[in-house]
């Protein structure tokens, strides 16, 4: 009987293990596909007499069960009352010959290389190794009796499944959305155990040059209000009123009352940006129809957003996209921009270099949606009602910094 700590150890033993073993029998909660031991499972699939999966919390990779469908040898739990936890896997040829590692390991990349496991090594040559050996049989058994067989329709099902929860999944490992290992859990992000009152406190207190600044922020939203629902397309708009959504410079600001449309992103500066606004809007009105005015915001209707948007330019026009999206929508998104980014990123505890339209969902619009704040708002008047509703466009005012 061996104890193992060390993952590279762990590795070590499994593979040699694959190599020595004519049959294999296993009962696992979770598999994967990136480790070099699924490589060589894989080769040796014929020496499989029973594995057993789970699928608890989409863990499992899809790819894996695509591997094993038609492969009379592997079962999956697909329903259990309660959760298929075990990480078995015995290795045999006959009663007098086999081997055994019991503990807290699945079958993923992570458990031969990063995370922190413990198990043991059991064999034939341990005291009360027959005991042992029916024991082990036993629960592997009884997760074969209640494993099934997938087709290719519950893949499709499972895989849709895997994807739309991968962004929390990864959030229990450190990482929300993104793949940088510097990221914090959802859990000890500030922003998202910030209370209601809190987050009102802040957004009322926000001052800039020695004023507090929520009127002109609200007449700013009040404004983009009435222009998204008087005409039915953002290329519909005139000019100005184009201009001053898109937070970019307005050739007649009397117009507008002398209202600073800069509240809640700059985009003064941009160029590309300007250009498409002004003479070329059609993409971004494109783009923009992709957001409903009311209802929720699904990452499909973003991803259309960004296709449209993306045709623009190859550039990673981040901060452009999301004035839009945070003024059609201030309820769901904030405006991402050189004023904010910084302070932002810190606080919602991930990496500020490297932000993609695809991380700005997966990094901060998931957090919202799971934030104290965002999902309780309990405002006391109609200034606080009119705040609620624009909630995380405001954020701006929690982390703008006037460098």
């Amino acid at each position: 009987m061996k104890l193992i700590i060390s993952s590279s150890e762990l590795q070590k033993e499994f593979s040699r293990l694959l190599n020595e073993y004519k049959k294999y029998y296993w009962a696992t909660a979770w598999a994967g596909v990136s480790s070099k031991l699924f490589e060589k499972l894989n080769a040796q699939k014929d020496r499989i007499e029973k594995i057993v999966v789970g699928l608890h919390f989409y863990q499992t990779h899809p790819d894996f069960i695509k591997n094993f469908i038609g492969n009379k040898n592997v079962k999956f739990i697909k329903q259990t009352s309660g959760t298929f936890h075990p990480k078995v896997y015995l290795f045999f040829d006959n009663q007098g010959k086999w081997e055994a590692i019991v503990g807290s390991a699945n079958f993923t990349n992570e458990a031969f290389t990063n995370n922190t496991e413990a198990t043991i090594l059991i064999s034939s040559k341990d005291e009360k190794a027959k005991t042992t050996l029916t024991s082990i049989e036993k629960i592997i058994e009884a997760s074969w009796n209640k494993g099934k067989y997938f087709d290719k329709k519950e893949l499709v099902d499972y895989t849709i499944a895997w994807e739309n929860h991968r962004p929390k999944i990864q959030s229990i490992s450190g990482k929300y959305g993104s793949k940088s290992s510097k990221n914090k859990p959802i859990f000890e992000s500030t922003i998202t155990s910030m209370s209601w009152n809190k987050f009102i406190g802040q957004v009322n207190s926000e001052k800039r040059h020695g004023e507090f600044s929520l009127e002109h922020r609200l007449l700013v939203l009040r404004t983009v209000h009435v222009f998204f629902r008087k005409a039915l397309h953002f290329s519909d708009l005139e000019p100005n009123e184009r201009s001053f959504i898109a937070g970019i410079k307005i050739k007649k600001p009397h117009d507008f009352e002398n209202i600073d449309h800069g509240w809640f992103g700059n985009m003064g500066g941009n160029g590309i940006f300007e250009n498409r606004v002004k003479s070329d809007p059609k993409n971004i009105s494109l783009a923009l129809d992709e957001i409903p005015l009311n209802g929720q915001i699904t990452k499909t209707n973003y991803n259309a957003f960004i296709k449209h948007f993306k045709k623009i330019t190859d550039d990673n026009f981040i901060g452009a996209a999301t004035r839009l999206l945070a003024m059609k929508r201030p309820d769901t998104f904030v405006c991402l921009d050189g004023k904010n980014i910084s302070n932002l990123c810190k606080d919602f505890g991930i990496v500020q270099k490297g932000m993609s339209y695809n991380r700005y969902w997966d990094d901060i619009i998931l957090r919202i949606y799971d934030s104290e704040w965002w999902l309780h708002s309990k405002p006391k008047n109609k200034r606080e009602i009119e705040i609620s509703n624009s909630r995380a466009a405001f954020l701006d005012s929690l982390y703008y910094e006037d460098h």
